[in-house]
């Protein structure tokens, strides 16, 4: 009876969970302030006291248990020609999902209800994005990525597990303007078991919920990998739709050390070209110089790695996932970070430092 007490209670709340999208400003606000960051104060450090992708090791190790104990159940079930051990298994699995699902909720996902980062923008104006100031960025990105290419790789770029300390210390500086006081631990870089399907969908990294760890993807070129540790990193503070973390991340890089910042305007100079019409993205990227070029076809020929069909059902999935926990856009988002630099005029008061 207790265990279908307990069993009955993690079920209903993970459905309570899921289903209540409406949260209170109130209570949102308040665990954005003090709830998500005291829970990231703790879990993060000692996630970082390994190199072991811990939520890789978790959700693999209970999938192989799940599996090995179904498959157990279906042979005890047989031999005695009961359900009874099927049902015991498939009632563990639920509760194990529904536990998990709400640790995911306290430590991470109730970011997703939280407003989006337009709300922390002091004047921001959605009528300065218009097609002639997609364009300028564009030229822009261009231009700074052109004059940023040799003294970035004079410097070199961070190792795939750095921490690289510009770019941290101009991330908490992001956070501070976007009213986030409480300055978030960085997570160490890991290296996921999963790098073989990263690889197949072209994730170049991502936030893994339970433990709060930043993953990248091992492929990633030394002029991404900036950029990409900047966003996953802006996800770790609790910006969880994508357009934020890319917002936040491309800031952040644009405010750090020589090599982010190339990384920063390398990743602008496509994603404003994507928004442009193709005789008009011609005409930009021609002014690419040889040296960004390179970068980008070496970014290319990583791409070229993944599984089109895997690729495309891996990011409906993720659309479609992220949507359920509030975030409007889904993986659309991602290309809403022109919208937000310049409906902001975040670039303009970065300008001096970029």
């Amino acid at each position: 009876m207790r265990r279908l007490v307990l069993f009955s209670g993690l079920v209903t709340a993970a459905a309570v969970g899921t289903a209540t999208l409406g949260v209170p400003e109130a209570v949102t606000g308040a665990y954005g302030a003090r709830v998500y960051p005291a829970i990231q104060s703790v879990v993060t450090p000692l996630s970082n006291r390994t190199r072991v992708p811990v939520f890789d090791v978790v959700v693999l190790g209970l999938g192989l248990g799940l599996a090995v104990s179904a498959v157990v159940a279906v042979r005890r079930a047989w031999k005695r020609r009961r359900l009874a051990p099927l049902a015991r298994v498939v009632l563990i699995g639920l509760a194990v999902l529904s536990a998990g699902y709400l640790w995911f909720l306290v430590a991470w996902g109730e970011n997703y209800r939280r407003p989006g980062v337009e709300a922390s923008i002091e004047g921001f104006q959605p009528d300065r994005v218009t097609p002639a100031a997609v364009r300028a960025l564009a030229d822009r990105a261009v231009e700074q990525a052109n004059r940023l290419h040799a003294p970035a790789h004079a410097q070199g770029f961070p190792d795939l597990d750095a921490v690289p300390r510009a770019l941290a210390e101009a991330l908490h500086r992001v956070e501070r303007e976007l009213g986030r006081p409480t300055p978030t631990v960085f997570a160490t870089p890991k290296r996921p078991l999963t790098a073989p399907y990263m690889r197949a969908v072209g994730v170049s990294g991502m936030l893994a919920p339970l433990f709060l760890e930043t993953y990248l993807n091992p492929d990633l070129t030394g002029p991404e990998r900036p950029y990409v540790l900047a966003h996953e990193w802006a996800h770790l503070s609790g910006f969880a739709p994508e357009e934020d973390a890319s917002f936040v991340g491309v800031l952040a890089a644009l405010q750090a050390d020589v090599a982010s910042r190339y990384s920063g305007w390398l990743f602008l100079v496509f994603e404003a070209a994507r928004q442009l019409q193709p005789v008009t993205r011609d005409l930009v990227l021609a002014g690419l110089a040889e040296g960004p070029r390179r970068d980008q076809r070496a970014i290319e020929a990583r791409l070229r790695s993944r599984v089109p069909w895997l690729d495309r059902a891996s990011w409906v999935a993720y659309d479609r996932a992220i949507r359920a926990q509030g975030a409007e856009s889904g993986v659309a988002g991602y290309g809403r970070v022109v919208q937000l630099l310049l409906g902001s005029g975040a670039l303009e008061r970065a300008r001096a430092t970029s």
